[in-house]
């Protein structure tokens, strides 16, 4: 056995985790670049909803700055569940 050991609620978390990474990863907030007008006026890149990642619509990119913020989210969120889950079951041994 290794110096640490995950407990049941844990490992839980951890495959949780790593499902909502996937989501996150392949349920892709796309948008509309931003587009050059004759006028010289630069129009800001407009929200163009969420779908698969294999099944974008022409003209449109994924939104990675939002992409970003879910990972994040979702990697803070986990890592909290997680340090919880050791304290919970270390708790109850007491």
């Amino acid at each position: 056995m290794g110096p640490f050991r995950m407990t049941r609620a844990q490992r839980i978390v951890l495959i949780a985790y790593c499902l909502l990474a996937a989501y996150c990863c392949l349920w892709v907030p796309w948008q509309n670049p931003a587009l050059h007008l004759s006028e010289g006026v630069i129009r800001p890149a407009s929200y163009a909803g969420y779908a698969w990642v294999w099944a974008p619509r022409t003209n449109i990119v994924p939104d990675v700055l939002r992409i970003a913020l879910r990972l994040f989210a979702a990697t803070a969120l986990s890592a909290a569940l997680f340090v919880l889950a050791g304290f919970w079951k270390s708790a109850t041994r007491s």
